[in-house]
């Protein structure tokens, strides 16, 4: 082919982003405690620390951006193809959100333009990492802030009787939520006479998405393992048929439609609960979801 009859042209982009708390609930500094409890008439639990809990479990979270695309043609052939990819953090540890997603549409044309051919692929992939943001945020605001943060050796986090440590939580617990759609779609038309075109359509939809909720089994504080993991899948496919004829003679004009049309969806949910499940057979399980993402 000549080169003045293919063009095309590609493009690229990118950006990065960083997130940070805003406003952090208004709580009382170790010192202030340590005031208030002794002017409200309560017995300190003083344990010699001055830990900023929502600090504990917030970071400077990243965010990035990559795009990809691709077009161009010929005299009978267009296509466009593009690719992205999102990552991005969360503003609390332990939360992820990943993207990948794509898509390509080509026209093709024959004879004269008597057949022409379209057809479009798209996918999208996610994978959502989130903590227990409930019993999270509950025990950064209202634990003790005389509390330590680590134990002696700075690296492993301190275990509490009567408190709860937020770092252990993130440890302890994760819900990961995989998400995959893949959509196709192809749509032939052809001239057979002045005025009478055939078309089919036919669309193709796939959906699929695994939930795991996991909870590592633990001593202090004590709880027993589980792992719930929810699969959903939804299959959608299309068939259409359609016979049209136009016909313009002077001042009239005739039209007719023929068309037939046929659905089908599927749909399927399973759920698997696994309970008290000591450290060993966790860690065998565990292996397993996290090899799945």
């Amino acid at each position: 082919m000549c080169p003045e009859a293919w063009s095309s042209t590609m493009n690229f982009s990118t950006s990065y982003g960083v997130s940070t708390i805003a406003r952090p609930l208004p709580v009382l500094s170790a010192a202030d405690f340590r005031t208030q409890v002794g002017k409200n008439g309560g017995i300190l639990e003083d344990f010699g620390s001055n830990t900023d809990w929502q600090n504990q479990i917030t970071r400077s979270a990243i965010t990035q951006n990559h795009n990809l695309s691709l077009g161009g043609g010929a005299k009978n052939l267009t296509y466009y193809a593009s690719f992205g990819a999102q990552m991005q953090q969360g503003i609390l540890k332990n939360n992820q959100l990943d993207r990948l997603s794509g898509r390509m549409n080509v026209t093709q044309k024959f004879w004269e333009d008597r057949l022409i051919i379209d057809a479009n692929i798209s996918f999208s992939n996610l994978v959502n990492l989130r903590p227990p943001i409930e019993s999270l945020l509950g025990t950064a605001i209202s634990n003790n802030p005389t509390l330590p943060v680590y134990e002696a050796n700075g690296t492993t986090p301190a275990k509490f009787l009567n408190a709860s440590n937020p770092l252990i939580t993130l440890n302890l617990n994760k819900d990961i939520n995989t998400a995959n759609r893949f959509i196709a779609n192809i749509s032939p038309s052809v001239k057979l006479a002045k005025g009478l075109i055939y078309k089919l359509n036919y669309g193709y939809d796939n959906q699929t998405a695994v939930r795991d909720i996991q909870s590592l089994a633990n001593l202090v504080p004590q709880q027993n393992g589980r792992l719930d993991t929810y699969n959903n899948s939804n299959q959608n496919s299309l068939v259409e048929n359609y016979l049209t004829f136009n016909l313009e003679e002077g001042d009239h004009v005739f039209s007719a439609l023929l068309g037939h049309s046929f659905q089908k969806i599927q749909y399927q949910g399973k759920k698997v609960f696994m309970f008290q499940l000591p450290h060993q057979v966790w860690c065998r399980i565990n292996r397993i979801v996290l090899r799945k993402k």
